[in-house]
């Protein structure tokens, strides 16, 4: 081979190298994401996403809807639109009948926080819903989340 097809031939196995290379990075792995989050403001609600999409979900108030300390545990959902650069977790809990708003039906929990950004707050809700499996229709109460929910 000529110096000058040893010098193209070495060129091109230098791009292909640098090109492997760039197609080898790889996202960090999923990491568990624990919070206190403040629930109606005066109580709060413990929340924990696996990196297996396992959410739990721990009250200090029922508001009727729940057993105070109770801990429910589901398969969860992360949705990152990288248009708006958010990140939105739901999830949804079937509960028991409670003597609260429902009275003798069970109780469809569904929670929502959405993340902005790298920011460790996030803000959102646990709608509840009257009825087994009842996801949309008109609530029969909404209660307010947010606060810090940082990977760990």
């Amino acid at each position: 081979m000529t110096p000058k097809g040893q010098l193209s031939a070495l060129l091109l196995l230098t791009v292909v190298g640098a090109l492997a290379a760039c197609g080898e990075q790889t996202s960090p792995a999923p990491q568990t994401m624990i919070g206190t989050l403040d629930l109606e403001i005066r109580d709060s609600a413990t929340v924990t996403i696996a990196p297996d999409g396992k959410v739990s979900l721990e009250v200090t108030a029922g508001f009727g809807l729940l057993e105070e300390g109770a801990k429910l545990v589901v398969a969860g959902r992360t949705e990152r639109l990288a248009e708006s650069s958010a990140t939105l977790y739901t999830a949804r809990f079937d509960v028991p009948p409670q003597s609260g708003p429902c009275k003798a039906a069970p109780i469809s929990l569904a929670l929502s926080l959405h993340r902005q950004g790298g920011n460790a707050t996030v803000y959102g809700g646990l709608t509840a819903y009257c009825g087994a499996d009842t996801w949309y229709g008109v609530p029969v109460r909404v209660l307010r989340l947010a606060g810090q929910l940082p990977v760990r």
